[in-house]
């Protein structure tokens, strides 16, 4: 349309001539009848032809309109109207605000490559919007309904995305989007524990290589997954969402707080990934999803600064390479509980998981929790091996638990110890006088006294002799049990050697 002079065309309809002078006046037009039933946007389609604008009246308002009235500053603000045809602003360059609140659009929205002051569609019913590459100040759609896609990927809004309690039927892509300030897509009262959802969107709702402030989707519902892979995000909130299909931020950066307290997440089988945080790196992470998600949750390769979960009440969780300062809960005497959760996430060993919650643990002070769980991570090691490795760890782990529980030690020398002094108490030599107890002497005329205790502890020590073991012969049963408790000193020396190494190695 041509350029206006002080009045709007001939040909605009009642309804037109209202809009433009309400669009001089910076003023808003509502076109509502004050009936509930009757201003919902579903029932557009019968509306009235005294509250249809056409599509072209609005573009050429936008593009070529009036100057505003003196004091004023233009504005289209429209309200409760019935858009008719396809409202085309590609690559448009709009110096004022598009506003359309309740609005009925029977025809696409295209908004591509725009630049505009700021775009508000909220509670309005449209097929389809198009708005890639679009550039604006705000871009606000609450408790609006598009049913077929969103597609807003490569914009960059300035201040925030507000899209709460919409629903869109097609799928959402929000790829390689820049906010300055938030993307909101949320149920309003979430504070209030009130029910509903935030927002829906009936395919997959997609932020791969976004930039933005922070990603709220509170009680939002997602009918093919929530892809965010490589994105960097300031904080993502997506607690008490649904989700069919898999939450995936491959490679991303959430350099705040990740919250997936209650999110039903369900997965095509239980094999299958349905939180995928591989190769991400996020601040705090609360990973506690709703008891009846279904899928597989991959921390593999991520960095975590604290990591919340449900422990073993929770998925099946993949932690190889998986790096977090601390890890919540972990109370005094759960290791057992922690060392199922390790190995649910893996049917193959891999010592770093291991090691990381032991580092978990001894940053609590849990050192007692801490050797339990690299216990096992040894014992795991060893089951992997050849024979002679897995019965040569078997020993170490009996006698020392792998140098974590050197008590054992002391617990063994002292009953070998005891067991043997009560057994040498009772032998006698055949060539000594009746009454006689102790062992024949190799040199008749050269041992010292018989004291069966120095002679076990004697046996017992492999690499010092105090003189028992070299100054008596025993015979039949007794160099029997002589041998046996030579035998169990030198494994118990071999042993703690081993600890001892392995001690130092870590230190």
């Amino acid at each position: 349309m041509p350029g206006f002079s002080a009045r709007p065309p001939r040909d605009w309809n009642p309804a037109e001539r209202r809009l433009w002078r309400a669009f001089q006046e910076g003023q808003e037009l509502d076109l509502r009848t004050g009936v509930p039933g009757e201003d919902d946007p579903a029932t557009g389609p019968a509306w009235t032809a005294a509250r249809r604008i056409r599509a072209q009246v609005i573009a050429a308002l936008l593009l070529n309109g009036p100057a505003s009235a003196s004091g004023r500053v233009r504005s289209l603000r429209l309200t409760g109207a019935r858009v008719t045809g396809r409202l085309d602003l590609r690559g448009a360059v709009i110096d004022c605000g598009l506003d359309l609140t309740g609005c009925f659009l029977d025809s696409e929205l295209d908004l591509t490559l725009a630049s505009a002051e700021s775009v508000y569609l909220n509670g309005c019913r449209l097929p389809e919007l198009s708005a890639e590459v679009l550039r604006a100040r705000t871009f606000m759609m609450r408790d609006a309904l598009v049913e077929g896609d969103v597609r807003i990927q490569g914009s960059r809004i300035d201040l925030d995305i507000d899209l709460d309690r919409t629903r869109v039927g097609g799928l959402l892509n929000a790829n390689l989007v820049i906010v300055g300030g938030d993307f909101n897509g949320r149920n309003w009262h979430r504070h209030e524990e009130r029910p509903g959802a935030g927002l829906v969107v009936g395919g997959s709702l997609n932020f791969a290589g976004a930039q933005v402030n922070g990603i709220d989707l509170f009680a939002a519902q997602a009918g093919e997954g929530i892809w965010l892979q490589r994105a960097t995000v300031g904080y993502l909130c997506a607690a008490s969402s649904k989700v069919n299909g898999r939450i995936s931020l491959q490679g991303s950066t959430v350099t705040g707080e990740l919250d997936l307290t209650g999110a039903l997440v369900r997965a095509g089988s239980p094999d299958e990934v349905m939180i995928d945080l591989s190769d991400a790196q996020a601040g705090k992470t609360v990973l506690t999803p709703a008891p009846h998600s279904v899928g597989v949750v991959s921390l593999r390769n991520a960095t975590f600064g604290t990591l919340q979960d449900l422990s073993q009440d929770g998925p099946r969780t993949e932690l190889d390479g998986a790096v977090y300062e601390r890890l919540q809960p972990l109370p005094p005497h759960s290791a057992r509980r922690r060392l199922a959760w390790l190995r649910r996430g893996s049917d193959n060993y891999t010592p770093q998981p291991y090691e990381q919650l032991a580092s978990a643990y001894r940053a609590c002070g849990l050192n007692r929790e801490a050797g339990q769980v690299m216990r096992e991570k040894l014992r795991r090691a060893a089951a992997g091996q050849g024979l002679v490795q897995r019965v040569w760890g078997r020993v170490q782990d009996l006698v020392l638990g792998y140098g974590y529980q050197p008590w054992r030690a002391a617990v063994g020398v002292t009953v070998l110890l005891t067991l043997g002094t009560l057994y040498f108490s009772t032998v006698q030599c055949h060539a000594a006088p009746a009454g006689i107890k102790g062992l024949c002497p190799i040199k008749p005329d050269e041992h010292p006294a018989w004291d069966p205790f120095l002679y076990t502890l004697d046996l017992l020590i492999p690499l010092v002799s105090l003189g028992h073991d070299t100054a008596w012969d025993p015979v039949g049963s007794a160099k029997a049990v002589a041998l046996a408790l030579t035998v169990a000193g030198w494994v118990l020396a071999t042993t703690i050697a081993a600890a001892a190494a392995r001690t130092i190695n870590r230190s």
